[in-house]
């Protein structure tokens, strides 16, 4: 299988943005935890019903944050044409 190669990094933003999520992740899990622990009978349905939605809403505004953090991609069209000037004489 060939390595995937990186084609640029995450910028300071995106890092704070996928730390953040992460930081909120494992507070949401605790939180969950936590709450579901209160009726040990019923752990598993309350703690899904809140964990789930936590946690789609959290991973769907950091991936939103991350998109909008992203540095702009160059233009593919632009760099033929240029290729191409500077080769005719």
């Amino acid at each position: 299988m060939k390595p995937r190669t990186v084609k640029t990094r995450l910028s300071p933003a995106q890092r704070l943005v996928v730390v953040v999520m992460d930081i909120l992740i494992l507070a949401e899990l605790t939180f969950c935890m936590y709450r579901g622990s209160a009726a040990p009978e019923s752990m598993a349905a309350e703690f899904l019903r809140l964990y789930v939605p936590m946690l789609l809403v959290t991973v769907v505004a950091a991936r939103l944050a991350l998109r909008r953090l992203r540095s702009p991609e160059p233009d593919p069209e632009a760099a033929p044409e240029s290729a191409a000037g500077a080769a005719a004489p």
